[in-house]
């Protein structure tokens, strides 16, 4: 009697543990997509609407997920004075005018290189390419031109799709765009499409991990932006460079 009695009660023991597991499974599935939104809330209230744009985009119809990264988009396109302008000796494109600065994009793609220039573990940070652009290409600007262009913190988040690690955040004059800034910039696909030397469209890089460590993001020659990414060390991606530039003094 005494064994049915103690099998009878790991049974119902084990009974109420599987339930306190489920109701904590459940408690954790219905929690998440309000601890996410707070955290897009908390990147849009820092200054990076960006991060806060794509977090909103993965949430799909939670909340004012939706109303709240079309209104983010409305009010980067709505900040702009043009499409376009000339500075430096490149044209470039306008994505957001903000506290007197302006963030430029290259409208036609530099010469395509590699993100690093070894197979390995890279990041923003540690890449090739951030070194290039912040010594010969920042240094390739005329000295009037390059005194307008700003110290920038650079924020360097993971790969939304796997977590992929992106590093440290950065300080630079010249940066590449992020997954999620690559997203909230533009419409649409075709608005990415980027233009090399001869023409024809051109994959670009972007500064975000792709899905292992020995990959960084991408933008297709279809303007399509790409998760999965490229291998750092391949050479045939274009480089697009951004920059947060002063207002010319009057």
């Amino acid at each position: 009697m005494k064994t049915k009695s103690w099998k009878r009660i790991a049974i119902i023991g084990a009974i109420a543990l599987a339930a306190a597991a489920g109701l904590a499974a459940l408690a954790i599935f219905v929690a998440a997509p309000a601890i996410r939104y707070g955290k897009a809330g908390s990147l849009q209230s820092r200054g990076d609407a960006a991060g806060a744009y794509e977090a909103y985009d993965r949430m799909g119809g939670y909340g004012q997920a939706q109303a709240n990264k079309e209104k983010l988009q409305e009010e980067v396109i709505a900040s702009r004075s043009a499409d376009s302008m000339d500075f430096g000796g490149y044209t470039w494109l306008i994505l957001e005018e903000r506290d007197g600065k302006t963030l430029l994009l290259l409208r036609d793609a530099l010469d395509p290189q590699p993100y690093n220039e070894a197979l390995t573990a890279s990041s923003w940070e540690s890449c090739t390419l951030r070194v290039y652009l912040n010594e010969i290409f920042y240094n390739s600007i005329p000295e009037a031109d390059r005194a307008r262009i700003a110290e920038t913190a650079v924020l360097n988040s993971s790969n939304a799709e796997n977590g992929t690690k992106a590093g440290s955040d950065t300080v630079d004059h010249v940066f590449l765009l992020s997954l999620a800034q690559a997203k909230l910039y533009f419409p649409d696909d075709a608005a990415r499409v980027a233009r090399g030397g001869r023409g024809a469209h051109v994959g670009w890089w972007l500064r975000s991990p792709g899905m292992e460590p020995i990959t960084a993001a991408i933008v297709g020659s279809d303007g399509a932006v790409g998760y999965y990414g490229t291998g750092v060390n391949a050479a045939n991606r274009y480089v697009r460079p951004a920059m947060w530039i002063a207002a010319a003094e009057q």
